[in-house]
Order: structure tokens, then sequence, then C-alpha cells
């Protein structure tokens, strides 16, 4: 396998990971979530490639808080 191929596989896993870790502290404090149980969307976060960003674009709900 060239190089450069594992060099993409690498990043994109890093970046997953990235993703996976922000949908997830997302979603934990959230009282409101889109079309799914929090228990779902934390598996599909953790056990989808890029899950996370399926719950970032789709599963977000709207929270009252500022900021």
């Amino acid at each position: 396998m060239p190089e450069y191929v594992i060099i993409v596989i690498v990043g994109l896993f890093v970046i997953n990971l990235g993703l996976i870790a922000w949908a997830i502290t997302d979603l934990l404090p959230r009282e409101n979530v889109k079309y799914l149980p929090k228990t779902v969307w934390i598996a599909i976060i953790a056990f989808i490639f890029f899950g996370s960003v399926i719950y970032l674009l789709a599963g977000r709900g709207w929270d009252n808080k500022p900021g």
C-alpha cells in the first residue's frame, strides 16, 4: 500500500476520533435531541464511521441555554 494512502487513513481516523469526542460531549448535557433517544445517538456516534457528523447535522436539539 502506498505511503500516502496510510497517511490519509490515519488522518481520517484522527479526525473521526475528534468528532466523536465533540459529539458525545455535546450530546450528554443536552436535554433535547431530535429523532432518537440519547442512547441510540451514542451508539450511532460510536459505531458508525462519521456517525458523529450525522448527529451534529441531524440530531442536535434546541436548548434554550445562552452561549
